[in-house]
């Protein structure tokens, strides 16, 4: 099974220089739905896909992805987006197997907010994780997209005492789903996971599919796919485009005596 994870920024390319990743250049979705039609997933987690607040007029960049794609999807709304006024940022679930049922887990949102350079007020988003379960080879497996808040944008870190109800939040979350088949393809705005949330990785619970590979270009590892004990991690990559996140895929596969 073929796993990808992609930011894609509202289908916002980049120009010039994108370390810095606020220079949006043109609006594109075709460019990403054409990257991930080379790539050949078998299930692709999407965040900061864009929905309409009037999809009656047009529809959501989630379900015209699956359409050209032919995968089964779930789009979830989940916040105002700061790239495209009258859209919201969406998290996205595609599978070419059966999504049988999703559900939305909101984060507690730490309400920061700051003034960037420019002027412009920032203010944290709502963030959450949309789990899904896919029919696959007979099992009932996990596929867990999310988007966690980037406190580096807001001059704080992560590791503050005072966001450790939501380190906890997510911990306590994500142990709770690793007693059946789960992959987790998600943009946590952190570099190193066994850091943020050591209790995922005691007794091989979970297993990252990369370390310290670059995905957001200028911020490191913001990127990561993990997968509970009952995969073998086949092989990975981790593919530059021209928006301000890359694209990363593993193989997996699930092992006989996974029990």
């Amino acid at each position: 099974m073929k796993i990808v994870t992609w930011n894609i920024a509202g289908g916002f390319t980049m120009k010039g220089s994108i370390e810095s990743g606020y220079n949006y250049d043109e609006e594109n979705l075709n460019y990403f739905i054409n990257r991930l039609k080379s790539v050949g997933a078998d299930c692709i987690s999407l965040q900061e896909s864009h929905t309409p607040t009037n999809e009656s007029k047009t529809k959501s960049q989630g379900e015209i992805i699956a359409k050209k794609l032919k995968y089964s999807f779930y789009n979830r709304p989940y916040d105002k987006s700061h790239i495209k006024d009258e859209n919201l940022l969406s998290l996205v679930n595609l599978s070419k197997f059966n999504i049988t049922k999703s559900k939305y887990v909101l984060l507690p949102n730490p309400k920061l907010e700051v003034v960037r350079p420019n002027g412009d007020k920032w203010h944290t988003h709502d963030k959450g994780f949309l789990i899904s379960e896919i029919d696959y080879k007979g099992e009932k497996i996990n596929f867990v997209n999310g988007h966690i808040f980037p406190f580096h944008h807001f001059n704080r870190n992560f590791m503050e005492d005072e966001f450790l109800n939501i380190r906890e939040f997510i911990s306590d979350l994500l142990k709770s789903l690793s007693n059946k088949p789960t992959i987790v393809a998600v943009d946590m705005n952190f570099n190193d996971l066994s850091v943020l949330l050591p209790e995922l990785f005691k007794n091989n619970l979970y297993k990252e599919s990369f370390l310290n590979i670059e995905t957001a270009p200028g911020h490191g590892q913001q990127d990561h796919i993990m997968y509970s004990k009952h995969w073998n991690k086949e092989d990975f990559k981790v593919t530059k485009t021209k928006s301000d996140h890359y694209i990363c895929s593993t193989d997996i596969s699930l092992k006989q005596n996974k029990f």
